[in-house]
């Protein structure tokens, strides 16, 4: 059991630091407010306990990433369906836009939406590398390091992505 009270500080500093990220991220995997919020809290239990069992964590942000993806690819495993009536029913943006930076891009509640209507749509992979290079800003080697996927797979697979995408918002 950690007793270090510095390694539980820096813990609670990654908690603050990448909480609301790691929420961003599940929610737009998965598009489901409460799931998200218990994918994150479950995120930092499992990281914390890999702490606590005395591993060492090199990249704190993309552990975390790499836990969030874990989670949400057994997620899926389980739900084999995916429910697009949670977009048409126009449900509520679970996370404040003010709090995004200034250097961020910001969209707005509706663009949102929008977006996630059309994430739904994509294939896992796709969905996976676009969502962590556009929506959570990672460079293409944090991707790789989060994916364990080689740098031309995760190039590819966002470049893919990206005209899947622009083909489905031209129909």
């Amino acid at each position: 059991m950690v007793e270090d009270n510095s390694l539980q500080k820096q813990f609670i500093e990654s908690y603050d630091q990448f909480a609301d990220d790691i929420f961003k991220h599940c929610f737009f995997r998965v598009s489901d407010k409460e799931v998200a919020i218990d994918m994150m809290q479950e995120v930092f239990t499992k990281v914390w306990k890999y702490v606590d069992d005395g591993n060492d964590i090199h990249n704190i942000r993309a552990f975390l990433y790499k836990v969030a993806n874990n989670m949400i690819i057994d997620y899926y495993r389980k739900k084999k369906s995916v429910s697009l009536d949670k977009i048409e029913e126009g449900r509520e943006v679970p996370f404040e836009i003010e709090d995004v930076g200034a250097d961020e891009k910001i969209l707005s509640e509706s663009e949102v939406k929008i977006i996630s209507g059309f994430l739904e749509k994509l294939e896992e992979p796709y969905k996976q590398a676009v969502v962590l290079r556009y929506i959570e800003g990672m460079s293409i080697d944090e991707i790789v390091e989060v994916t364990g996927e080689s740098n031309n797979n995760v190039s590819v697979r966002i470049n893919r992505g990206i005209k899947k995408l622009k083909k489905l918002i031209n129909e």
